[in-house]
């Protein structure tokens, strides 16, 4: 990633506190299992400049970053990656899932250490008119020999409980046996397309091709991988207080939705990055205006 634009994203989005919090009454969410993040973003404009450059990154992987011209890079991820169509009417445009999904990439990637196992723009079919399928991320972390995927979702709404509900509705299938394999046969398309060679999660997929009788969950507990689930929520600001922003989205979790175990058979873990932002719709509209001026990226 850019030095530049590792810069913006630390200025940008600010760490401020873990849930449960004591100091300020406010209890993690019914659904973690381990401790909720909130951040805030600092300037709404500087926050869509980080949606706007991070799509090269998210599009492609570093080797096929290295030494290319990110406007090039920038106009074949929009057309090639993302499906962009400057011909429908703006209310379409501002429902794309990138915008979102590249804040996702750019806070697993800085804050969590969580590198791309592949980018996600490889997911991405020209000739689909529906919205990409799959988890929203796809990072690994491996440190002392125990592997965590860390395939994640999000939701950029102006609503929170927009955002609430379309997470909860989904989620027995996303901590479940079936979808998990799934993404990871998704992956085995672009094998070779990996950012981290020699994985476990590498050794799991030549596993599976030598032997497809096999089943990948089966072959994903015997390398012990955990999955990781964060689920960033971005949501407007009510202008109400920082901590109210965050003590509603809990509040509404527990008082909407109950409590449950999933069908996922290996380990795994989720919590909640919460993210309200200042006026959702003009951080995507300029972000929709730069795209169609060709505004450069910074370098």
């Amino acid at each position: 990633m850019r030095q530049s634009l590792i810069d913006l994203i630390d200025e940008t989005i600010v760490y401020k506190y873990d849930l449960p919090n004591a100091g300020v009454g406010i209890l993690k969410s019914i659904y973690s299992t381990e401790n909720d993040k909130c951040y805030s973003a600092s300037d709404k404009d500087d926050l869509a400049e980080i949606i706007y450059n991070s799509i090269i990154e998210y599009s492609f992987n570093e080797f096929d970053i290295s030494g290319k011209d990110y406007q090039n890079l920038h106009t074949i991820a929009l057309k090639n990656k993302l499906k962009y169509n400057p011909d429908i009417e703006e209310e379409s445009k501002i429902k794309y899932g990138f915008f979102g999904e590249v804040i996702l990439y750019c806070i697993l990637f800085i804050m969590f250490k969580s590198k791309p196992l592949i980018a996600r723009g490889y997911f991405y079919n020209p000739l689909e008119n529906s919205e990409t399928k799959g988890y929203d991320s796809y990072h690994l972390i491996e440190n002392n020999g125990a592997t965590e995927l860390w395939f994640g979702e999000v939701k950029f709404h102006i609503s929170h409980t927009q955002g609430i509900k379309s997470v909860l509705d989904n989620i027995d299938k996303a901590l479940s046996d079936t979808y998990l394999e799934k993404n990871v046969v998704a992956i085995h398309n672009h094998k070779n397309n990996l950012n981290i060679s020699g994985s476990a999660i590498e050794t799991v997929l030549n596993n599976w091709e030598a032997n497809p009788s096999i089943k990948i969950i089966d072959e994903i507990k015997k390398h012990k991988i955990k999955l990781v689930y964060p689920i960033l929520l971005m949501y407007e600001d009510d202008m109400k207080g920082y901590d109210n922003n965050i003590k509603k989205v809990i509040d509404h979790i527990q008082a909407k939705y109950a409590s449950k175990t999933f069908a996922l058979s290996i380990n795994y873990s989720v919590f909640f990055i919460l993210l309200p932002v200042e006026k959702v719709k003009e951080i995507k509209l300029s972000v929709i205006q730069w795209i169609e001026s060709k505004k450069r990226p910074m370098l």
